[in-house]
């Protein structure tokens, strides 16, 4: 195994899985022994990281927060000492680190984490749900982040926070984030529409689309898993020339949504499923690892604070590939949720 750092790129090669990624606008590119081949796991370690680095109060409250962040639990914030020690533990293959917080103060450290990240080979990005976006903070990140999303909280709030990113500093990779369930989808059609007139929205990446998963006990949401439901909304975005975008939870039911196309197996590609413990892993802010952030609480975690080398005792470990053995064997569709698809 080969890695490749300079101002451009990243890039890792090897006989069976091998990638290219670019600082510049977040391209990568992954294959394995040659370039039909699709890995479904990296053996060297993850390429993304998901983590956390405070929980707790939050001034977004949302109902459907799946961390129940935004009531009375005590704010906890990983340290910057801490973020160091995990980071320098991390594989070489880490790419990128997609950050988790609370509100952009929470924690006090949170750009000088991202600051050492790009110091260091890796891109930060992260989302936040544009309450607490100023100028100052739009400005900073992008002179840092590789990509941010806004998460559609309180729409004017939402609107100027992208603008901010993408307008105002020129932020090429800017999204909004919409949590997709049976109780928000006719406002999703509303949100395409102001895609297409607003000004504020004129330089937005892409409207991104979160699955749903009932993980929050307070919450009474649903999930949308109606192929003909979720094939009309895209279809809308298609007939609006919109971008849009999806996370790996929704990957199936994206396929599912395209089955008809003629231009199928093109979509395909750019559909990634769940990727938990095979090309990412998420660790919370108190140093614990996990799959990925949907299933913490649900397995046992590892503690990467004081483990002594991440590669053998998180990414190899015996709870790893016993995760990984069932995630691949269930064609990467998540093991946790049953997220399969009603008939229609």
């Amino acid at each position: 195994m080969r890695i490749i750092e300079n101002k451009i790129n990243k890039a890792l090669f090897s006989e069976n899985y091998n990638y290219i990624f670019r600082y510049k606008d977040g391209f990568f590119m992954r294959w394995g022994k040659t370039t039909m081949d699709d890995p479904q796991w990296s053996p060297f370690g993850n390429e993304i990281l998901d983590l956390e680095i405070s929980s707790g109060k939050c001034m977004g409250k949302c109902k459907f927060c799946y961390k129940d962040n935004g009531g009375d639990q005590p704010t906890h914030n990983m340290t910057f000492e801490e973020f160091k020690i995990i980071f320098k533990k991390l594989p070489r293959t880490v790419c990128q680190i997609a950050f988790g917080i609370c509100d952009i103060s929470t924690n006090s450290d949170f750009f000088a984490m991202m600051e050492y990240a790009r110091e260091n080979n890796v891109v930060p990005n992260y989302t936040c749900h544009g309450l607490d976006v100023t100028p100052e903070v739009a400005k900073r990140t992008s002179e840092l982040c590789g990509a941010v999303a806004v998460s559609l909280v309180n729409k004017e709030k939402t609107y100027d926070s992208i603008k901010m990113f993408s307008i105002d500093n020129n932020m090429n990779q800017c999204n909004l984030h919409f949590m997709l369930s049976t109780e928000t989808y006719d406002r999703a059609f509303k949100i395409i529409d102001d895609i297409s007139s607003d000004p504020r929205l004129k330089k937005l990446n892409a409207i991104v689309f979160l699955q749903y998963k009932h993980k929050n006990p307070k919450s009474n949401y649903h999930s949308v898993l109606n192929v003909e439901k979720y094939t009309k909304l895209i279809n809308y975005c298609n007939e609006k020339q919109i971008n849009y975008g999806f996370d790996s939870c929704s990957a199936t039911l994206f396929i599912d949504s395209i089955k008809d196309k003629p231009n199928r197996k093109e979509l395909e590609m750019m559909a990634e499923p769940c990727e938990a413990a095979c090309m990412s892993y998420y660790i919370n802010c108190k140093g614990i690892a996990f799959p990925c952030s949907f299933c913490e609480d649900m397995v046992e975690g590892i503690d990467v604070l004081n483990c002594e080398d991440f590669l053998k005792d998180v990414w190899m470990s015996k709870r790893s590939k016993k995760w990984r053995k069932k995630l691949i064997n269930n064609k990467r569709n998540c093991p946790i949720y049953e997220l399969s698809m009603e008939k229609c």
